[in-house]
């Protein structure tokens, strides 16, 4: 049974189900499953296991038991393990379980380690009657990261040419030892040794020359490519909706797209290196067997050998490396919350378990790098024992023959050892280089879950004139198809001009609205019209540049103020940053520090209080001079005053206006207001705007005491 790792941070039922489905002859993999069947932001069920198995052409049966009767079950199966994660039993005997975790690969323990996370609940799969494969595959063409790239192709034909031009200038060295020895030493003739010194002299200048030219094209080449590679990968990956990035650890992408490093390492020096080691490996073969066939024969035996080791020790040599790369990721993204949380972990007083957690999830790393490295070493070990044993039996026949006045002389033998050297050298670089391009996949995988993810839009239409209404008909939503609905037969319009507010209670949908009228989902059923039409992705892509949003997890990045207000404006245009800043009433207090709009901020906090890093992103909003505005708590962190002004500054605005919010004066001023729940979207009358309706007595009561 394959071993696949998940890529998403709530994915271990889907990729448990992905290796299960390969067992049973599914032609899946699972950026096809997961394109197939979305999984929900917050992780499978095993109801929704039980529901995909069945659309899978599976019949199956959910356990409670003990663990003395796991040995019993139809394996392989799915096992709850540690109460919040999926994993596939494959093998239960003589005391020993083996699984295969989605986060940690394949992995053998005994029972009784096994007990400490397996929750008694098991999920047995079996094909049913009406079992049919099916092909659930997501291609990853990874050409298209280096299409564009210009000069590539004469690049490499140059470094090849240089390359095949170096190596035949190394073929010399051997002739040049074997009529030193045979000929010049033999008859003491030193004007040849002269001559043929001052001539392989040229050769070595020559290859020296060579070799520097070669190699500064091969790295002209491979950063041509690389730059190239990450360029695309980056710009595809910015493309992708919300829900990519929401699903997944931040150290966990930045590992894949670190993934084209090798990628490019094997499609420079890699092919080119392995070009040239088949070609010179070839030619010296046939060198060799001129030679003496004799020897050539104990040469590729040993070859032979090399090679076997190497693909025996490949599959676990991959399935070390991809545990290695895992472990990695997660202690990354582990650190980057660390770092980002700093202030909130120490006002917590948890450095200490903070740095436990991180500690351990290091120590998994360097344990994936230490086995890892001990399989290389045993690897290498054995190869460099059949390469030795070669030499000795070489020197032992060949020597042999020498007294026996068999054909070879001692100048031949020293060329033979010399071009055996270069023949065993070029096929076992030849073999590890075919080995790690069959390895190669798993870099391929890993960004293949970046390239196969559809990005929200791909067209380059102008765009459209948006006047802000916004319609949606018999729209439902969920996000994971075994999930509940959270909206369900919604009909609403807005009409361009709209004051809306929504209010309801935490979890109730009001985000998930949020981001339906934002196109940042789409509905599972039903239809948005925009301005009246249907809205597809041209037309979203015009309704957000027609936007201003200020969200709940906004953050302000590295630059100066009117640079975050301005969102980067390539054309920037401070008249409009002040006048935005103005309306947002911040602008005073900008021009009071030192720098004033020069005054640099980042991502990882400032001197900037909440409230007013609240209203330089209201700002933010205002300068795009929106059609369309949105605010989700837009003055949660904003004192009265400041709140009245923003309160009135929207009530004057000439465009749609949408509010979430759970203070009064936001919603009061409102001319509509929804409240959102229980799947549904129901219009209130203004007179119901008081913020005090969605309070519950206790909330109030604990408010009044503080």
């Amino acid at each position: 049974m394959p071993v696949i790792l998940s890529a998403e941070a709530a994915e271990c039922g889907l990729v448990s189900m992905t290796m299960i489905a390969r067992y049973h002859g599914h032609d899946v993999d699972l950026n096809g499953l997961r394109q197939r069947f979305p999984v929900s932001i917050a992780g499978a069920t095993l109801r929704s296991l039980t529901e995909l198995a069945d659309r899978m052409g599976f019949s199956t049966r959910t356990l409670r038991l003990e663990l003395s009767a796991v040995p019993k079950l139809a394996l392989p199966a799915i096992v709850h393990w540690d109460l919040n994660h999926f994993v596939v039993l494959v093998s239960a005997r003589r005391g020993s379980m083996v699984i295969h975790d989605p986060v940690r690969g394949r992995l053998c323990m005994p029972v009784e380690e096994f007990s400490k996370h397996f929750t008694g609940v098991a999920l047995e799969l079996h094909p049913s009657a009406s079992f049919e494969p099916i092909v659930a595959r997501a291609p990853v063409s990874i050409r298209s990261l280096w299409s564009n790239a210009r000069g590539v192709y004469r690049h490499a034909a140059f470094v090849i040419g240089l390359s095949l031009a170096l190596q035949a200038a190394t073929f010399a060295i051997p002739f040049q030892l074997q009529i030193v020895i045979d000929q010049v030493i033999a008859n003491n003739d030193l004007d040849l040794l002269t001559v043929i010194s001052l001539g392989f002299g040229a050769v070595v200048l020559l290859q020296v020359l060579t070799q520097a030219v070669r190699d500064w094209s091969l790295q002209l080449l491979g950063n041509q490519m690389m730059f190239q590679m990450v360029g695309n990968l980056v710009r595809h990956l910015i493309r992708l909706p919300a829900t990519y990035f929401e699903k997944r650890h931040v150290g966990d992408i930045l590992s894949r797209v670190g993934s084209t490093r090798q990628i490019q390492d094997a499609l420079t020096s890699g092919i080119l290196s392995a070009l040239i080691d088949g070609a010179m490996s070839l030619v010296a073969l046939i060198i060799l067997f001129a030679y003496s066939a004799k020897l050539t024969l104990i040469v590729l035996a040993s070859v032979i050998i090399v090679l076997l080791v190497g693909l025996a020790f490949y599959p676990a040599t991959r399935s070390r490396t991809e545990e290695a790369i895992a472990t990695s990721a997660r202690e990354q993204s582990h650190l980057m919350e660390t770092i980002r949380a700093a202030t909130t972990i120490k006002l917590m007083g948890r450095e200490a378990e903070r740095e436990g957690s991180w500690r351990n999830l290091y120590s998994r790393q360097f344990n994936a790098t230490v086995s890892l490295g001990r399989l290389q070493t045993s690897q290498l070990f054995l190869q460099n024992l059949a390469t030795g044993l070669q030499v000795v039996l070489i020197v032992n026949i060949g020597a042999t023959e020498v007294l026996t006045a068999g054909g070879l002389s001692i100048g031949m033998i020293i060329a033979f050892l010399a071009f055996r050297q270069t023949f065993t050298d070029r096929t076992v670089a030849l073999i590890s280089r075919a080995l790690q391009f069959r390895a190669l996949s798993i870099h391929i995988d890993r960004i293949g879950d970046i390239i196969s993810a559809q990005p929200d839009s791909q067209q380059t239409a102008p765009t459209r004139e948006v006047l802000g209404g916004l319609e949606l008909r018999d729209v439902s939503f969920r996000y994971g198809m075994a999930d509940s609905w959270i909206f369900q037969k919604v009909n609403l319009k807005i009409s361009a001009g709209d004051y809306i507010a929504v209010v309801g209670p935490s979890g109730s949908g009001k985000s998930t609205f949020l981001k339906l009228i934002l196109g940042l989902a789409a509905p599972t059923e039903g239809q948005i019209l925009i301005d009246g039409q249907p809205a597809d992705s041209a037309l979203w892509q015009s309704w957000r540049a027609n936007l201003g949003v200020v969200s709940q997890d906004d953050r302000l990045l590295s630059g100066t103020l009117a640079d975050n207000i301005a969102f980067f404006d390539p054309d920037l245009n401070l008249n409009r940053v002040h006048m935005a800043a103005m309306a947002a009433q911040i602008h005073g207090e900008i021009v009071a520090m030192p720098m004033n709009y020069l005054t640099l901020v980042g991502d990882m906090g400032s001197s900037l209080s909440a409230g007013q890093k609240q209203r330089i992103l209201l700002a933010r909003a205002l300068y795009r001079r929106p059609k369309i505005l949105v605010l989700d708590e837009g003055t949660a962190n904003l004192d009265r005053e400041n709140e009245e002004s923003i309160v009135h500054l929207v009530e004057q605005l000439s465009l749609t206006r949408i509010v979430v919010a759970h203070r009064s004066p936001l919603v009061e001023a409102a001319g509509r207001i929804l409240t959102v729940g229980a799947g549904r979207i129901d219009e209130l009358g203004t007179e119901d705007a008081s913020t005090e309706r969605f309070a519950p007595e206790s909330a109030r009561a604990a408010a009044d005491q503080v």
